[in-house]
């Protein structure tokens, strides 16, 4: 079979791991870490992805999307002509913990405590910023959405619990260690005051994305004319509409 996989690039030494063993042709697309943050910009991007492949003669058997939910960017995402897969997560430390559950564990008291990884470290300077460089980020912010939009943004992107800055948890997978990414981000947790925590990742709901493994309880498959809808809970997390 042949898929498409439309993912963040915060995945791309996992998806690099799995691809070759995953047992189907794969044409692999990165969009850039930290659109996020800028969720209905995020989702236009991925629906015109989406709509562009489905006004091109039909090669795919199915569009991966390597995203979860990530700050309700995926709700109201339509499938047209191919139908989507995607991970039931509230955003990518479900998938590089392997499992909803697992970050359920980790995370439900402040969903928004920060973790990272080698795909953030590399790519992404949301949780590490020096007191210039975060006046400098919340000047952006100003500019792209405003004041108080910024306000809420920059709060969110720096959660803090009872007036303290939360730990930084680096999710480090045991087939991809990276020893300069994991002490770089140490050294930027250290350099911010934070604890520095390491969880153990897991390959298993990439690996299973890729190979075409997908369970009810832990894919969503949205079927031509559906579009995925965010629900509040911590179980089935996107559901078809």
């Amino acid at each position: 079979m042949k898929f498409k996989l439309i993912s963040c690039d915060v995945f791309r030494h996992e998806i690099d791991f799995c691809a070759p063993n995953c047992g189907h042709e794969l044409d692999i697309e990165y969009l850039e870490l930290g659109e996020h943050i800028r969720p209905d910009l995020l989702r236009s991007k991925l629906q015109a992805r989406i709509d562009a492949i489905a006004a091109e003669p039909a090669q795919y058997d199915a569009l991966l999307l390597g995203y979860g939910l990530c700050g309700r960017t995926t709700d109201g995402l339509a499938a047209r002509r191919e139908t989507l897969v995607i991970p039931r997560s509230h955003d990518c430390g479900g998938i590089l913990l392997g499992s909803r559950k697992r970050f359920e564990e980790h995370f439900r008291d402040m969903p928004s405590t920060p973790f990272s990884s080698p795909g953030y470290v590399e790519n992404g300077k949301y949780f590490f910023q020096n007191e210039a460089a975060g006046e400098e980020e919340y000047q952006s912010l100003v500019e792209q959405y405003g004041e108080d939009d910024a306000g809420y943004i920059y709060e969110a992107m720096h959660p803090k619990l009872d007036g303290q800055l939360q730990p930084v948890f680096y999710i480090e997978t045991p087939e991809l260690r990276f020893d300069e990414l994991r002490e770089q981000c140490r050294r930027h947790a250290e350099e911010e005051g934070r604890e520095f925590r390491i969880l153990p990742g897991s390959l298993h709901l990439i690996a299973r994305l890729l190979r075409g493994e997908w369970p009810e309880d832990e894919f969503l498959r949205v079927a031509s004319g559906q579009r995925i809808a965010m629900i509040a809970d911590w179980d089935q997390i996107i559901i078809c509409r």
